[in-house]
């Protein structure tokens, strides 16, 4: 009975884990591995279930430190791509281009929308980021 509630509690730590994004599909094997390995050395199999977790165990740990040197994208280049998707601008366009992108989104009303105020604050925003980027840039 407690080999059972082990194993689900694994599953669900797992299944939360990758819900959450704190786990890659590629880190689950090995965490499966250990869970075997556990549910067998709990059912007296400690020749085999001890093995398999220490396995396990390295197999994620030297997986974890190959993917955590895999590069990510820096949190503010994707703000950066995520403003210049907000207002419809590209990495080349010029600090004009982007005030009259913003002014044309911002005439841009449409009545049936609830969301104005929200609206108006994301482009202000991206407007703000991008013209400050631009301005750091020339510095």
């Amino acid at each position: 009975m407690v080999a059972v509630l082990i194993l689900l509690a694994a599953i669900a730590g797992i299944g939360w884990g990758l819900w959450s994004g704190k786990l890659m599909p590629k880190q689950i094997l090995p965490l499966v591995l250990m869970v075997a390995g556990a549910g067998v050395a709990l059912r007296g199999g400690w020749l085999l279930g001890l093995p398999a977790i220490a396995i396990g165990f390295f197999w994620y740990r030297g997986l974890t430190a190959r993917l955590s040197k895999i590069p990510q994208i820096a949190s503010s280049e994707y703000e950066l791509a995520a403003a210049r998707w907000t207002l419809g601008v590209s990495a080349n366009d010029d600090a004009e281009r982007i005030k009259i992108r913003h002014k044309e989104l911002i005439a841009k009303d449409d009545p049936a929308r609830g969301d104005k105020e929200e609206r108006i604050r994301k482009l202000n925003e991206a407007r703000d980021l991008l013209l400050a980027d631009l301005k750091r840039k020339k510095q």
